[in-house]
């Protein structure tokens, strides 16, 4: 339990109730003075009317003991504290008491008061009078009595007057007033304990609801207060508790709800940038930086915000908030097509509470767009080339403008030719189209490098021969170890590669087919002394329809090499070019060893602990 100066109510209580009884004392004090006072002059004035009375009975009769009516007035200050005075009906004071010397000077203004009070009885008729005056050059209030003196026939001869200072009954006042203020005090010292007590019993469960709910604005809602109190604290503490469970599960909701948003968020391929309506960002996902091209370190530097005030993308969320409408364009930057798309956030009452963005990297998209436009164009330029040269011949043999057998035989044979041409061009295609489509896996074993490069030699000798060109094959004299591949797909690269070379290559030139051991692949190069390839050209040699001759008069449909290139990734081989402009180019094909493979292949067996698969059954039975 905290200190009681830190319980605010406990003190709270404590202090009213300190004000209460202080209060209650002072209220109590001020009503018994001015109750008091009528009730002690009524009280003094029944202890002094039967003494008035005696005196006023016996004052003149001689027989009834004038003599110590005298005596008891004379003396009537030393027994009873008073002055009494005898007034006849003529008005004139006729004995009275000694005052004391403090008194002495304002004897006069007493007998005028006395004085006063007998006319007043006279014209009054009653039986007494009771007045009360103040002498303030006395410093004293007097209590005065007075009673008729009637003769024998009952008619008044005068008046007997008590005189009373009222000091002694102020201090028998004053006294029941500090008798009550300490008892009061000590009603406040043994009501402290007990107060105490039962503050802090009231205030525990009220503690304890005040813990849990601090506890509730923190987020933690998994403290209850004490619902075994009756009356109202157990119906707020159970009401307390019955709203942290409803608030931890409406948190959890949300708490699960902002974590598969998020996930959602990251998991969407484009970028994504949600601001409020003061343009600070709500969420976002990483890829937002991808699309831009930017690397982690400088993701690690940077912020969405930063980041979206230097690439100015700001403006664009600004525009949509202010026009309520979505905004879309297509930014570049550093050679990336991003397409930009910004919708408002709009509240049912039609205001705007912020924007999100979409940003989508449409570079390849645009490539691939472009791509196929240019394979349609290539597609139609070389279909047309052939067909064109086709109709230009048979349109004049069909109207028999040829008559000549040789110029009917020389236009049969460019026929023949071109229908060839377009027969390859088609060719080409389906194979290039069944490559990509790879719905046949190439079956792959441990083959020998050399057997085929000496009968791809053997094979291409007199075909290079008769192109006035030279053929050498080096390497061949080494113990060369067996490749992973596919014989038949190997010889149909180096047969692309060595075709290509030739095209290539005037006259005279040479055409060299090497093979090499390299630290993890075996290389097999086709080098050629042609004229080349430019340095711009060298990224595009593998794509589909690319010439470097731009008006497409090179020989060949441009499929050879993309053909090569697509085989090479289905076996899972590396093939690369080296060029310089008019001093020959060289293709290199990098091939596994097949021991590599194999071990690769036992090592996967015993991992997964399965049989080997049907692809590689031949293989490993070998």
């Amino acid at each position: 339990m905290s200190p009681m100066k830190n319980r605010f109510l406990v003190r709270r209580i404590f202090l009213l109730l300190i004000a209460a009884i202080m209060l209650w004392t002072i209220l109590t004090a001020v009503f018994y003075s001015f109750v008091a006072n009528p009730v002690f002059t009524r009280i003094k004035a029944r202890e002094l009317l039967p003494r008035a009375h005696l005196i006023s009975q016996s004052i003149f009769d001689a027989e009834a003991g004038t003599t110590f009516c005298l005596d008891l007035i004379e003396h009537s200050h030393e027994l009873f504290g008073n002055w009494i005075y005898i007034v006849d009906d003529a008005g004139h004071i006729r004995q009275h008491t000694q005052l004391p010397e403090q008194l002495v000077a304002q004897a006069d203004e007493l007998s005028n008061i006395v004085l006063k009070e007998h006319a007043s009885l006279f014209q009054d008729k009653g039986t007494h009078r009771l007045s009360r005056y103040r002498l303030p050059v006395a410093g004293d209030n007097f209590l005065i009595l007075s009673v008729p003196i009637e003769d024998r026939a009952g008619t008044r001869v005068g008046s007997t007057i008590f005189v009373q200072p009222s000091k002694e009954m102020n201090a028998g006042i004053q006294s029941l007033n500090f008798a009550l203020l300490t008892s009061s005090l000590i009603v406040l010292v043994i009501m402290i304990i007990p107060v105490i007590i039962a503050a802090f019993r009231i205030v525990r469960p009220l503690e304890s609801m005040r813990v849990v709910t601090l506890a509730m604005s923190q987020g933690d809602f998994s403290r209850r207060a004490d619902e075994t109190q009756e009356g109202e604290i157990g119906d707020l503490a159970r009401t307390i508790n019955k709203m942290a469970e409803d608030l931890s599960e409406s948190f959890q909701q949300l708490s699960d709800q902002a974590i598969r948003l998020k996930q959602i968020i990251d998991g969407i391929g484009e970028g994504i940038v949600a601001i409020n309506r003061k343009g600070e960002i709500t969420e976002y996902n990483n890829r937002i930086f991808e699309v831009f091209g930017l690397d982690k370190k400088y993701q690690d530097k940077t912020t969405p915000e930063s980041f979206l005030q230097g690439s100015r993308i700001n403006h664009f969320f600004d525009q949509a908030m202010e026009a309520k409408n979505t905004v879309s364009c297509v930014i570049t930057k550093d050679h990336r097509q991003i397409q930009v798309v910004i919708t408002p956030l709009l509240t049912k009452q039609q205001t705007v509470s912020g924007a999100v963005g979409l940003f989508r990297d449409i570079t390849q998209a645009e490539r691939l767009e472009q791509t196929r436009r240019d394979y349609v164009a290539n597609v139609s330029h070389e279909l047309r080339t052939p067909l064109t040269a086709m109709r230009g011949l048979l349109e004049p043999l069909t109207e028999g403008m040829v008559v000549s057998p040789e110029d009917q035989k020389r236009y049969h044979e460019i026929l023949l030719r071109e229908t060839l041409r377009l027969s390859r061009l088609i060719n080409d295609m389906l194979e290039l189209s069944r490559l990509q489509a790879a719905s046949t896996p190439i079956e792959q074993k441990p083959v020998s490098l050399l057997d085929i490069i000496r009968g791809v030699s053997d094979n291409f000798s007199a075909i290079i021969a008769d192109h006035e060109l030279s053929l050498r094959v080096e390497g061949l004299e080494k113990d060369f170890p067996l490749v992973w591949g596919n014989s038949d797909r190997i010889e149909q690269i180096l047969v692309i590669l060595i075709d290509n070379a030739m095209k290539f290559t005037p006259s005279g030139g040479i055409i060299t087919l090497r093979i090499a051991q390299q630290s993890d692949t075996a290389s097999v190069s086709v080098e050629d002394t042609g004229v080349g390839i430019d340095a711009e050209d060298l990224d595009h040699v593998f794509d589909r329809f690319y010439k470097e001759d731009k008006a497409h008069k090179d020989p060949g449909t441009g499929l050879g090499l993309s053909i090569a290139h697509e085989i090479s990734e289905q076996l899972g081989y590396e093939l690369t070019v080296q060029s310089t402009e008019r001093h020959g180019s060289t293709f290199t094909l990098g091939i596994p060893y097949a021991d590599d493979v194999l071990r690769s292949l036992s090592r996967m067996k015993e991992v997964y602990d399965s049989d080997t698969p049907d692809d590689f059954k031949d293989v490993t039975d070998g």
